[in-house]
């Protein structure tokens, strides 16, 4: 009995090193974008009135309803996909599983490009083809040295902007539920620079784990 035992351990032991494995080979895969699709720019609609201003470590579920209304177009109430998002940590903080699993939910497709892999121009060419494709993209990062989930809905790149929808801008003054918009009539509420992109998006990770983490939606 002992010595089936053993090997039922050896081979539970032998599995979980095969898959670790196999997801470290599959996360070297560098992602592949087809430059005839990339366009000279592209937006996903998003009007100013979905530009909602999340409540304390809720970037997560709040960037989980921009991309159900950039796609759907359906005005999702964020603060009920807070309270019911998964894969919580004790502070607050919402791991990707939880946004991965709450997209999902509401009939949306995912990608998880490894990013990681690819220079800094490359990151921005794949950025580029998947917004083309209107596709829009949630990236992991740092914000006043906090980790910090955005959403990317478009580009112009003869001037180098990208278009983001940051759920921590500063309230309105006229509705203090939604941010202050610096977009005009451009989606999201900001816009940040190739490089500024890269540098907030250099610092997010969880742990040692997610680092250069871009959820990639699409219907």
């Amino acid at each position: 009995m002992i010595v089936y035992k053993k090997k039922i351990w050896v081979s539970l032991i032998g599995t979980l090193l095969l898959l670790v494995a196999l997801l470290f080979l599959n996360s070297r895969v560098k992602p592949q974008m087809d430059a005839a699709i990339i366009k000279e720019s592209a937006f996903i609609n998003y009007p100013a009135e979905y530009n909602y201003r999340q409540s304390v470590n809720d970037c997560g579920p709040f960037n989980v309803a921009a991309v159900i209304r950039a796609l759907i177009g359906k005005n999702v109430d964020s603060a009920a996909l807070a309270h019911k998002i998964g894969w919580r940590l004790a502070n607050g903080y919402t791991l990707p599983w939880g946004l991965e699993s709450q997209i999902r939910s509401h009939g949306i497709n995912i990608a998880k490009p490894h990013f990681g892999v690819l220079s800094d121009d490359e990151k921005i060419t794949l950025v580029r083809g998947y917004l083309s494709m209107g596709r829009p993209i949630v990236i992991l990062g740092e914000r006043d040295n906090y980790e910090h989930y955005v959403t990317i809905l478009g580009f112009a790149s003869d001037m180098d902007q990208y278009f983001i929808y940051d759920s921590i801008q500063a309230p309105s003054h006229e509705n203090p539920e939604l941010t202050t918009d610096d977009n005009d009539f451009l989606p999201g509420n900001k816009i940040m620079k190739s490089r500024e992109l890269l540098d907030f998006w250099r610092g997010g990770g969880m742990y040692g784990f997610w680092e250069w983490y871009g959820l990639v939606a699409g219907l």
